[in-house]
């Protein structure tokens, strides 16, 4: 069995940079040892390194998208606490998780009295349509501002809070 040479990694990591394949090149240590110790094999080695790719390049994809819907927080339906706001109907909040309404090319408006968690409620879901690969967001009515309490704004105190349907679904 031959050795990797310094020169043949270097080379290859010239390659894999010269590519923009840095997924491949964060990991090509790890992967070369694995292939030295005999844990990998001939098509075993650049397949795990592809893998390593696509993992890196789904992740920064998740990443930007999240960036993108300028979330207030990142909040998800996993983290919401349903017990501290026994008036929200809990059933029809998880059906929104199943993201029918995404399918559908459809937009959710939620709307009720302040501090119920609205907000939290809206972005929950727009958080789970980017994870399943769509670009979406959050956003708040013109006019209202977090800053403002709903007791020195009456119009606003059953301000809703909107979903928006994907720009255009990713093909994966």
């Amino acid at each position: 069995m031959s050795t990797v040479t310094v020169t043949d990694r270097s080379a290859l990591a010239a390659a894999l940079r010269d590519l923009k394949l840095s997924g491949m090149l964060d990991t090509l240590d790890a992967r070369l040892a694995q292939a030295h110790a005999g844990e990998l094999g001939h098509l075993d080695f650049p397949q795990i390194l592809c893998q390593d790719e696509i993992s890196r390049r789904q992740s920064m994809s998740l990443a930007r998208r999240i960036r993108r819907a300028r979330f207030e927080t990142e909040a998800t339906l996993e983290g919401f606490d349903f017990a501290a706001s026994p008036k929200l109907p809990a059933a029809q909040i998880r059906d929104l998780a199943a993201l029918r309404w995404l399918a559908g090319g459809e937009s959710v408006i939620l709307y009720g009295p302040v501090g119920v968690g609205k907000s939290h409620i809206a972005q929950a879901p727009a958080h789970l349509a980017i994870r399943a690969g769509a670009d979406a967001g959050s956003s708040r009515p013109p006019g209202r501002s977090p800053a403002w309490p709903a007791a020195e704004r009456p119009d606003l105190g059953q301000a809703p809070r909107r979903v928006h349907p994907p720009r255009r679904p990713r093909p994966r």
